[in-house]
């Protein structure tokens, strides 16, 4: 029973995620964290916490299991596994906040500071470990406000979980009447807005000034809209591929770059390489460049999904593999053990493999670009200082989710990365949303949802080298160590009150 209550507040608390943004619903936490910090037994706090995030991921996360209904077959009997396995995994993460809040924390009023310390490191975890997956994490809630998600460029994705669960925790000190230490949580809130009202005024901003005969370059962005069940059949495929090319050149103002979307010709290279090649030719104008995401095969026949640069002649000037791949989707775990040896999910025959290449490409402007393909944009510490990029560009496919929530928080996590980094972001989708940012995360342009359209984007190659771009885990680990020492401080002065009031 308790545990089903804090179900259904996770689950309402995750309206407050992107693309909803309902405010309100994260007071849903208060409750939650009140709970949890008078937990008597282990076990109570672990299915407490286990619970409230099963609700937050299941109600966020739902969205995965469109995928199963693209083409019907028997990929859908496993739709309880995609509804509820899923969150059930990532919530495990959060039930072991919630063990060591119960055995280390002491008082009640610690514990709550302790929920905001541990929820953050389990969030982090679950960033990285089995392949990792950050997706919805509660940071994501500083994308409410223009203002306020300027903190990523300081702190990034990872310090900014701490800053929302720390100002939640000034909200359940302020129930408590703990005036005092209400405020003090919701100090680096407010701070984090007026950071981010100074961020945005450009003029207070030093910026990167490196281009100046070429400070902006004209980018084309192609969102073909190709149903998902159309996309592999050959019956289509020429079809694709003549709409691809015509929206390339169907304005005559010449970009410098065309853009398509993740695996957006449907074929795999190098075995389309001639039919690629002459159409590219005979079609694209002359010293424009094309970047394609393509499935590709490999020397030694290994398949990748990839994204490759073309000249106006259809020669290959430079490649990117994709380094994170979707378990299940693209590639089956374990897939020598006997239990998934033979075992083919949406068609896929042959597992892709994880690219070996982490650099840059770069365009015959010298411009230097840095590829995510689909949800690899959404992990944190991806973009090394080796080797900046002057735009990130993310291609992806989000087809497979329809009109659901999943496009739109993939397009919200990605406008993150702009901020964390201070580089501007080109997002090109088969359908879902494509759109263009700034170093300051600000919309450029975007291409809605469910629509073919073709957008060209002046893009300024202003930058700026963020204080988390040039630090990263140094200010988490600095964020972890503050919390660490607030807290056994907040244990110990609450303990020492407690004996002072008992001997009294």
């Amino acid at each position: 029973m308790q545990t089903g209550v804090m179900g259904l507040l996770g689950a309402l608390a995750s309206l407050s995620l992107p693309p909803l943004f309902l405010a309100p619903a994260v007071l849903a936490f208060i409750p939650f964290f009140i709970h949890a910090s008078s937990c008597k037994s282990t076990w109570q706090a672990i299915l407490i916490f286990w619970g409230f995030a099963f609700g937050w991921f299941t109600a966020s996360l739902y969205w995965i299991s469109a995928s199963l209904f693209v083409d019907i077959s028997w990929e859908v009997l496993i739709l309880p596994l995609s509804l509820f396995a899923l969150p059930a995994f990532l919530s495990v993460f959060w039930g072991l906040a919630g063990l060591l809040v119960c055995k280390i924390g002491r008082t009640a009023e610690a514990r709550l500071l302790y929920s905001a310390l541990f929820i953050g490191l389990a969030e982090l975890l679950r960033s990285v470990l089995f392949t990792g997956f950050p997706w919805n994490s509660p940071s994501h809630l500083i994308l409410i406000h223009h203002n306020l998600s300027q903190i990523a460029s300081l702190i990034g994705q990872n310090g900014s979980v701490f800053l929302v669960l720390i100002s939640i925790v000034g909200g359940c000190f302020l129930y408590l009447r703990f005036w005092k230490m209400g405020v003090l949580c919701f100090l680096p809130l407010l701070a984090s807005i007026v950071y981010g009202g100074w961020r945005l005024d450009s003029s207070s901003v030093l910026v990167n000034a490196e281009f100046v005969q070429n400070p902006e370059i004209l980018v084309r962005m192609v969102q073909p809209n190709v149903p998902q069940k159309e996309r592999w059949k050959p019956e289509f495929k020429n079809e694709q591929i003549d709409e691809l090319f015509a929206l390339s050149v169907l304005n005559k103002e010449l970009p410098s770059l065309i853009i398509w979307p993740e695996a957006a010709y449907p074929s795999i290279w190098p075995n389309s390489k001639a039919q690629f090649t002459s159409l590219a030719s005979s079609v694209l104008p002359e010293n424009i460049q094309l970047l394609s995401g393509m499935l590709r095969f490999d020397e030694e026949n290994k398949l990748y999904n990839s994204a490759l640069l073309f000249n106006a002649d259809g020669q290959l000037t430079g490649k990117i593999d994709k380094q994170k791949r979707v378990p299940f989707g693209e590639y089956i775990p374990f897939r020598n053990s006997l239990i998934f040896q033979n075992l083919n999910l949406f068609g896929n025959k042959i597992d892709i493999s994880a690219g070996p290449n982490l650099g840059l490409l770069t365009t015959q402007e010298n411009i230097k670009l840095k590829i995510f393909i689909c949800y690899e944009i959404i992990f944190p510490n991806l973009v090394s200082l080796q080797g900046r990029p002057d735009i990130i560009i993310n291609l992806t496919n989000d087809a497979w989710f329809g009109n659901t929530l999943g496009p739109y928080q993939h397009l919200s996590q990605a406008r993150l990365k702009a901020i964390e980094e201070g580089v501007p972001l080109v997002r090109v989708a088969n359908t879902g949303i494509s759109a263009a940012f700034n170093y300051q995360g600000l919309l450029l342009g975007k291409i809605d949802l469910m629509e073919q359209g073709v957008l060209d984007v002046l893009v300024s190659l202003q930058q700026q080298n963020t204080i988390y771009s040039e630090y990263r885990w140094k200010i988490i680990f600095f964020i972890i160590s503050i919390l660490i020492v607030c807290s056994v401080l907040l244990d110990v002065n609450f303990l020492t009150r407690q004996k002072t009031k008992k001997s009294n």
